[in-house]
């Protein structure tokens, strides 16, 4: 498919010193064949043939090939003998965001070996010349999706480039304007360490704990802090899925351990909150038991959800598990509008709730932020409710 839609079937990667250049935690080589495997699966090719060309004066000692886990589609060699015509050329030069291969390979004029090249010493100096100049040729202002790199000074504009890339989109207001600035500033120093994205995801579930024994205290000081630890823990949840991006380390097991913690800390977070809000010392005993009931009725709504969550992180089957987030989305236009359920959307959005849980504990509200979970909960209740009944009236009227 490859060979007929862009006109090669092997691809030559030119290697020099950039083959060996650390950026965002991963080697430039190891980044662009990883790039390459991708771009294979999403071809839906059997192999693709990968032959690394070295620059004569590289040593011997930095000729490393990748090896990762995520290769599957790849089969490297490296340039030992003639170099076989209708051959692509890369170079480790080029750096490529996630799945920007397929435009690259569509909006750049190739640089192909034409004739079998028996010389490989003289022939790497003329390829190399000829992939960067049509590489700057093909430059435009505002390019986003890749680039090349004349010198290694050039590396940290690159990881800011990658990380600014690697947001979701359903990323809510909060996430995309102080979040993410602030988590991808994290990640850039995480990605200097060998730390896996689901080693992240448990040590800042880690942190939960912290934030309860402040919320059971009961007074504005442990309320202030358990949500601001709260804030924290949404700000470095971003992390663990940046990490993953940027190494290529995404899987959805990892999807399905960051989610559950999520709503794990969800959990005990309202149910701390309704202990801390019941043993505040000038809170009346009726006031305080309706506290209390109302957490444990939010606890109990929100706990029939975690078979959700925990069942799809023990199975063994990895592959993607379908979301009804859109089934909600279609299901909430129907009555509401688009334009009314885009902003419901928004605003319910998890980094947009807890930061206005946030300001509610700085303003001395804490009760709010449990009604706020009530209120929730409640309504996601008879939502369910509703879109099973409908389910199942559409599955009868059929």
């Amino acid at each position: 498919m490859i060979e007929k839609h862009y006109g090669f079937y092997r691809i030559v990667i030119l290697g020099d010193e950039s083959a060996n250049w650390q950026i965002a935690g991963l080697r430039q080589l190891d980044r662009l064949v990883l790039g390459l495997d991708e771009f294979a699966k999403a071809m839906g090719t059997a192999k693709i043939e990968i032959v690394v060309f070295w620059k004569p004066e590289i040593p011997l000692s930095e000729r490393l090939l990748p090896k990762h886990q995520r290769i599957t589609r790849v089969r490297l060699t490296e340039a030992s003998s003639p170099l076989e015509p209708e051959a692509r050329i890369l170079a480790t030069r080029l750096f490529i965001a996630r799945n920007a291969l397929l435009k690259f390979f569509s909006t750049t004029p190739p640089v192909k070996i034409e004739q079998p090249i028996v010389d490989l010493t003289g022939a790497w100096p003329r390829l190399f010349e000829q992939f960067e100049r049509t590489c700057r040729s093909a430059i435009r202002a505002g390019v986003e999706d890749w680039r090349f790199l004349a010198h290694s000074s050039e590396i940290v504009a690159s990881e800011k480039h990658l990380l600014r890339h690697s947001g979701k989109s359903q990323d809510g207001m909060i996430s995309k304007f102080l979040n993410r600035p602030i988590s991808r500033v994290i990640t850039r120093f995480l990605l200097k360490l060998p730390i896996t994205p689901n080693a992240w995801t448990i040590l800042t579930f880690a942190l939960a704990p912290v934030a309860f024994v402040f919320l059971v205290r009961g007074d504005y000081t442990g309320f202030l802090v358990g949500s601001a630890l709260f804030q924290l823990i949404n700000i470095l949840d971003g992390c663990d899925g940046e990490i993953a991006r940027a190494k290529y380390l995404d899987s959805e097991r990892g999807r399905r351990l960051d989610a559950f913690c999520d709503f794990v800390a969800n959990l005990i977070f309202v149910l701390c909150l309704g202990i801390g809000l019941f043993r505040q010392p000038l809170v009346s005993a009726n006031i305080g038991f309706v506290y209390l009931l109302e957490s444990l009725i939010t606890f109990l709504i929100m706990a029939g959800g975690v078979g959700r969550f925990l069942m799809p992180l023990l199975a063994r089957d990895t592959t993607r598990v379908v979301s009804r987030r859109q089934e909600d989305f279609n299901l909430a236009d129907r009555f509401f509008g688009r334009a009314l359920t885009a902003f419901i959307y928004q605003i319910t959005q998890r980094d947009v709730i807890y930061f206005v849980f946030l300001l509610l504990a700085i303003a001395g509200r804490a009760s709010w932020i449990l009604h706020i979970f009530f209120a929730f909960s409640v309504i996601t209740l008879f939502f369910r409710l509703f879109r099973k009944s409908w389910r199942l009236a559409a599955e009868v009227h059929c």
